[in-house]
């Protein structure tokens, strides 16, 4: 499974993400664009750090691809968990790949279910596919403590970011 890495470009996400609205994420967009990742490292970074998930996840996508900065599978796993732990469902599924795949931690596929099973609670379209692929690899016990970790940690944190847009033939914006 190929993870969504993808810059989430869509202008009705500057109605959720305020800080934005005066331009960073339009010039952080048209940087990514450009290919310039030292310029969007730069706009996002600071964003991310105030705790806008929408820029965390970003942030994940530009150290996981080394765009920008080195290449480093902890700082992206580290950023995708804050978006994921805010409920960015994108967030959510490339946590999972990673943990699927054994990228910069263990492999674990208690863990990787678990982070699709949250997005696939938030329609992910990825989400579903994700969690059949991975349940052939798993233990009926398995897949009921993932299941189990899943439903208690929606119990105890409200999700503040909504759904993203589906993605817009024109533009490939959107959930990938």
């Amino acid at each position: 499974m190929n993870k969504p890495l993808l810059l989430l470009l869509a202008s009705s996400l500057l109605s959720v993400a305020p800080a934005w609205a005066d331009g960073d994420w339009d010039r952080a967009r048209t940087a990514h664009e450009r290919g310039d990742y030292a310029a969007e490292v730069a706009l996002v970074r600071p964003l991310a750090e105030k705790g806008f998930a929408f820029a965390q996840f970003n942030l994940g996508v530009l150290y996981d691809n080394g765009q920008g900065l080195p290449q480093d599978d902890a700082q992206a796993i580290s950023w995708y968990r804050k978006a994921a732990e805010q409920g960015l469902p994108q967030a959510q599924i490339n946590l999972g790949i990673m943990y699927e795949q054994g990228e910069g931690v263990p492999a674990d596929n208690v863990e990787a279910y678990f982070w699709y099973t949250l997005a696939d609670s938030q329609g992910d379209a990825q989400a579903p596919q994700a969690k059949r692929d991975i349940a052939e690899k798993m233990s009926a016990a398995q897949i009921e403590e993932a299941e189990r970790r899943a439903k208690e940690f929606k119990a105890s944190h409200s999700f503040t970011v909504p759904p993203t847009p589906e993605i817009v033939p024109e533009t490939g914006h959107g959930n990938g």
